[in-house]
């Protein structure tokens, strides 16, 4: 079987076109076959196209979706109304789905740039909606204190080295803070007196999956097997 003398893929017989990297093998000059370029390089680029063909699909699939829901306003109310929260929505949602695109090597600018995003879309929808009406008492405080439990739960997987099943436990006991903290910013917001209720239920009842999971984690790790401590 031949193979390629660009990128050395293994080529069928009587295949006379690469089909990794589009080029007649026969008629590579000696300075392009030294040229430096492997398969790994070809995958490379071959995925940041991908990517910036992603995104320019998804950037007018986003923009004909405003479009849509404008006109139908327009010609329905004689004026802009629902379609303002469409509009907003659907470009955060395209301005967060480009922000991974392109950014998701990068942790800490991805999430500023999400926080921030995420931010700006509810502060237009509640000024559209209500007037400025729950964004500062709710929305910000709610929406910060998300982010702030996502970093801490990436921040112990990446540098406490947290995998498996203790990643699920550590998650499950920042999901418990970040509902207490919810019913706080409720509470305060609708009746003005913090009364926990629901969120103490709801951490109490996850305490104990978390506490077996990392019971089992380290269990694993110092080499138990789980059919055998359970004598199965």
């Amino acid at each position: 079987m031949a193979l390629c003398v660009n990128c050395g893929v293994e080529l069928d017989e009587g295949l006379k076109i690469c089909p990794l990297c589009g080029k007649d093998p026969s008629k590579i000059t000696e300075e392009e076959d030294n040229s430096g370029t492997y398969p790994s390089e070809i995958i490379h680029l071959q995925k940041k196209e991908n990517r910036k063909y992603y995104w320019e699909l998804s950037g007018i699939l986003a923009f004909s979706g405003i479009a849509v829901c404008t006109i139908i306003d327009l010609l329905i109310s004689k004026e802009l109304k629902w379609s303002l929260l469409s509009d907003v929505s659907i470009a955060a949602a395209w301005v967060i789905l480009t922000v991974y695109q392109f950014k998701y090597k990068n942790a800490v600018i991805m999430f500023s740039c999400l926080l921030l995003t995420i931010l700006a879309a509810l502060f237009l929808i509640d000024l559209i909606a209500t007037g400025r009406a729950w964004y500062f008492p709710v929305g910000l405080p709610v929406t910060l204190t998300l982010f702030v439990a996502a970093g801490i739960t990436i921040f112990l997987y990446r540098t406490v080295h947290l995998n498996g099943l203790n990643v699920i436990a550590a998650g499950l006991m920042v999901l418990s803070l970040f509902l207490i903290v919810l019913e706080i910013i409720l509470d305060k917001y609708l009746t003005g007196v913090i009364y926990l209720r629901w969120s103490l239920i709801t951490g109490v009842s996850i305490l104990p999956v978390a506490l077996i999971l990392f019971f089992y984690y380290y269990r694993l790790k110092k080499g138990n097997r789980l059919d055998s401590f359970f004598h199965i």
